[in-house]
């Protein structure tokens, strides 16, 4: 189950930088989990 909350705050952490919305090679930066990445990266492109 998706919480709009988490959505919402796993998105300010990757618009911040703090965390990465998929893994990338080379980063040791913490990866939003799967089920959500899809609800964040929506979230981000609603953004202005």
């Amino acid at each position: 189950m998706i919480k709009k909350y988490l959505v919402v705050c796993y998105g300010i952490l990757v618009k911040a930088g703090k965390w990465n919305l998929e893994e990338a090679e080379g980063d040791e930066k913490q990866i939003v989990p799967n089920e959500y990445q899809i609800a964040v990266a929506e979230y981000l492109a609603g953004q202005n």
